[in-house]
């Protein structure tokens, strides 16, 4: 807090970027155990150590069951303690852990390692990183969010390339260090002395604004008698983001969010999302391998998928600036309905990149959006504990999306069932997304 407090005044940009950079450093390094690191090391693991594929995937389900049990925690720590010391503690964490990965030559340690570094990638790296940048950022809140998973998405290609160079060439051992080394140096330092929790703590304001330029809120348009004296009834000074307010006393308590009907609707998107997009992302490869491609081609189409994902977060960010986010939710769940159709007739290597350029834009806006969402509907104050209870959606959509599709094939010997639920599942989803109004503090209270 001390070095951003002397550096606020140097850079010739608003020192809120250089806490978004800092903080997306560790979203950066997160990827370290993302399941497509795991998916190259696969292969050398089990001949190696001796280990069946089911046995290494199921350390996946084991780290998103204790991400599940560890996210409310890890929320409320952000809200008690703040984001920079749940960030710092995060990415060394994952960076010990990572290098342990090593020495793990029974079931039992590689599973406890793995799950602790997969409880930082599902919780506290994202959900601390956003919550930062959602503190310093209002008007510019969807950018801010955008940059934070753009790197996430570079994260995840670093991540891969150096797992299938370095195992080749020097072995697992070596691929375990290297990688937690990466973590470490890249992470540590900045979270640890660039981060600092909120503008206010350092005599800035959101985006920048001059102290005395605008006031927090105005008075709202005329309401009906039975609602024109509920307090905290506002809007924004803002002209270019006209959802979102920068007034702390319109932020929600943990305890009245979760009694809000948007708040378990946003849980419930996260689940549809995640159900879907991780059992396409988790059976990419292998379908890619059924329709016909091969080993290194299906390999360079989930990482076009990353590219993809890595631009497609500053989109995201940019267009939820600029229109009403639920809108731009509802979007990106038509184009996940398009994509599990398209993935039904997919063939060809031209049809495979176009199929994994449409899980890209999924994977990065199913990131950057609902981020946004839970920060404008709720505002600054406790966005941590908030958060960390609406991650369980996502967790148990990460959870049993894979395994049921996986059933599925096993069943039917085919994908198509699967994706045809896909289509429905968005579709149904791109609609009930719209329901999920920003709530209004003792509007229900006031008319009744």
């Amino acid at each position: 807090m001390l070095l951003a407090s002397r550096l606020r005044d140097t850079f010739p940009f608003y020192y809120g970027w250089i806490v978004v950079g800092a903080a997306s450093t560790v979203v950066f390094a997160r990827m370290a155990p993302a399941i497509t690191t795991l998916t190259v090391l696969i292969y050398p693991i089990s001949e190696e150590l001796g280990w069946s594929r089911t046995l290494i995937a199921g350390s996946v389900s084991v780290g998103a069951l204790a991400a599940l049990v560890m996210s409310p925690v890890i929320g409320w720590a952000i809200d008690r303690f703040g984001a920079r010391p749940v960030l710092v503690i995060s990415v060394i964490v994952l960076g010990v852990v990572m290098t342990l990965l090593a020495w793990a030559t029974i079931p039992l340690t590689f599973y406890l390692a793995f799950a602790v570094a997969r409880v930082v990638f599902h919780t506290s790296a994202p959900n601390g990183a956003s919550t930062v940048a959602s503190r310093w950022f209002i008007r510019k809140r969807g950018r801010a969010i955008g940059v934070i998973f753009l790197f996430g998405a570079l994260g995840g290609i670093l991540f891969t390339m150096v797992a299938t160079l370095v195992v080749d060439s020097y072995g697992l051992k070596a691929t375990w260090i290297t990688i937690g080394l990466i973590v470490l140096v890249t992470s540590v330092a900045p979270s640890l002395f660039l981060v600092a929790e909120r503008p206010e703590d350092i005599g800035l304001r959101p985006d920048g604004v001059p102290p005395d330029s605008v006031p927090d809120s105005v008075p709202a348009p005329p309401l009906s008698p039975a609602v024109a004296d509920a307090p905290h009834v506002t809007i924004p000074a803002i002209a270019d983001a006209p959802h979102v307010t920068i007034n702390d006393d319109d932020s929600w308590t943990f305890k009245d969010a979760t009694r809000t009907k948007a708040f378990w609707l946003l849980v419930f998107l996260g689940f549809a999302i995640f159900f879907v997009h991780t059992s396409v992302g988790v059976h990419m490869g292998a379908y890619f391998r059924d329709v016909g491609l091969g080993p290194t081609t299906a390999a360079l189409a989930v990482s076009v998928s990353w590219i993809v994902s890595a631009i497609g977060s500053l989109v995201w960010g940019w267009v939820a600036d600029r229109v009403e986010v639920r809108y731009a939710y509802s979007g990106m769940f038509v184009v996940q309905a398009a994509s599990s159709l398209y993935l039904i007739f997919v063939a060809g290597t031209g049809g495979v990149f176009l199929a994994a350029m449409l899980i890209g834009v999924i994977s990065s806006g199913s990131n950057v959006l609902p981020s946004i969402m839970y920060a404008n509907y709720f505002g600054r104050n406790s966005l941590g504990k908030i958060r960390g209870l609406g991650e369980i959606g996502v967790l148990l959509g990460q959870a049993t999306g894979p395994v049921i599709a996986g059933i599925l094939f096993d069943v039917r010997g085919s994908y198509t069932i699967i994706f045809v639920a896909f289509v429905i599942m968005a579709l149904g989803c791109s609609l009930l997304v719209l329901k999920a109004r920003a709530p209004v503090k003792n509007l229900a209270a006031a008319v009744a």
